[in-house]
């Protein structure tokens, strides 16, 4: 089984996560595993025969879509490095494409046309989008493929729904919503869908809880997340003449099971669409799964843009002055270090951390067990140094 849940998801979830992860660490999957010398790195792979493609074959099929998924773990560099080929052979081939991206909320929109038109720089493009708060990844990792679409004059939609209302639907559900909040997520939900239903319980189950209610509230905040991109998607498809393609960056975990977004969005608009997973050469459950996506691209080794796994769930001061501690996962790092919920985080080593990227700046520069970090504890500063992993 693949577990590949989107943990920028879970940030909202749960207000803001950091270094490593908001849910818990997924067991590896069982599935069979591909005799290690079936695949290497740079093979693409057609799932439904376990055959491999040349790239060119790969890009004959995906240009007979209309909406081709690329999907991502967020903090991999090998997935990003994936998605910009792609992107870029198919912008290429198709001046009737967009780029859509789970990472922006569609309520940004208007920014972010400013910002293709070349009215915006990337500064005043991450403030007025609020990226830190609303997506909270190194923008580093989607700089390139924001900016080759910029020079392609290639349209960049915003997807997923504003993060406070997701935030408050896991609170108290969809009813709790005012009439504005609930103007910003999808009109339909399609909350009976049993395979759905399904997958999402073993993410509710391995999830940190924080201030959700009960599994309800977490379905229907994650199905406002998805079927919010769903919907941008249909409409924007509608928007495109015959010929136009959306190409989409969005979490794996938002496309496996041939359910979630694909699934929800050929609901509201039928049309051919296409998966592309990257996978590295060393993941564990079998590549050659349906399941997964209907092609998976094979990679180096998994790798991440940030290597610390702290074990914390933080939320960003709006005063700058830190990060403040929300929970604590039992046995983890920072529990480990002493670390309490309600501590500020406001530096690490002698680095100021006002934000999410600051901290993962800092957590990629060594491993763990080579840091300080310091905390305030209500009127009082002290520091920790971080013990190595359990």
């Amino acid at each position: 089984m693949h577990h590949f849940y989107s943990r920028a998801l879970a940030v909202w979830l749960s207000l803001l996560v950091l270094a490593g992860c908001s849910t818990l660490e997924p067991k590896r999957g069982t599935a069979t595993m591909e005799p290690p010398a079936s695949f290497k790195v740079g093979d693409i792979v057609e799932t439904k025969t376990g055959k491999t493609l040349p790239v060119h074959a790969l890009m004959e099929q995906l240009a007979r879509a209309r909406i081709v998924y690329v999907g991502e773990a967020h903090t991999s560099i090998e997935d990003h490095r994936v998605q910009l080929e792609l992107f870029k052979r198919l912008s290429a081939a198709n001046p009737h494409l967009c780029l859509a991206m789970e990472m922006f909320p569609r309520t940004a929109q208007p920014i972010l046309d400013k910002y293709g038109a070349g009215e915006l720089s990337r500064e005043l493009l991450l403030k007025e989008t609020r990226w830190e708060k609303v997506w909270g990844h190194p923008f580093r990792l989607y700089e390139a493929i924001v900016e080759a679409a910029r020079s392609a004059n290639v349209r960049i939609v915003g997807l997923n729904a504003p993060p406070d209302v997701v935030s408050k639907i896991a609170r108290g559900g969809i009813a709790s919503l005012s009439p504005e909040e609930r103007s910003n997520v999808a009109r339909d939900f399609h909350l009976d869908e049993p395979g759905n239903r399904l997958r999402l319980h073993g993410e509710y189950v391995r999830h940190i809880r924080g201030e959700i209610k009960d599994f309800e509230t977490f379905y229907e905040a994650q199905l406002a997340w998805e079927e919010t991109m769903a919907q941008t998607l249909a409409e924007t498809l509608r928007t495109l003449p015959r010929e136009g393609q959306i190409v989409v960056l969005i979490g794996k975990g938002h496309m496996t099971k041939r359910l979630g977004v694909p699934y929800l969005t050929a609901k509201r608009a039928e049309h051919p669409h296409r998966t592309v997973a990257p996978l590295p050469f060393d993941h564990l459950g079998s590549v050659v799964d349906p399941d997964v996506a209907d092609y998976v691209w094979i990679t180096d080794k998994a790798d991440s843009s940030h290597k610390g796994r702290l074990g914390l769930m933080v939320r960003t001061l709006d005063d700058g002055r830190g990060l403040e501690v929300l929970s604590v996962v039992a046995g983890s790092i920072a529990e480990l270090a002493g670390i309490l919920k309600g501590d500020v985080i406001f530096m690490i080593d002698s680095v100021p951390v006002k934000s999410l990227d600051d901290l993962h700046r800092a957590m990629a520069r060594e491993g763990t067990g080579n840091h300080r970090i310091f905390i305030r504890r209500g009127k009082r500063e002290m520091s920790v140094p971080l013990p190595a992993g359990p």
